[in-house]
């Protein structure tokens, strides 16, 4: 597994963590993914490294501004 967290700015109620997650959800192969508005971030559980340039760009899309991603594998 690997969990990657990703810093975002814009992010202001629980509808634009929604949007976020589904955003996330819709492109990408995860187990789990949780954002939080007051912490201005999301972390995200996937079996694989999620591809870093696809990710700017669907946060992007979304109209919030990926700031930082950190990826870590679990054992």
């Amino acid at each position: 597994m690997v969990k990657t967290i990703i810093k975002i700015e814009g992010m202001m109620c629980g509808m634009c963590e929604s949007h976020i997650n589904a955003a996330i959800r819709k492109h990408f192969d995860v187990k789990k993914v949780k954002s939080s508005h007051k912490k201005g971030q999301t972390v995200v559980v996937s079996y694989e490294k999620i591809d870093l340039k696809a990710l700017k760009k669907v946060i992007d899309e979304t109209g919030y501004i990926l700031i930082s991603v950190n990826q870590n594998e679990e054992g």
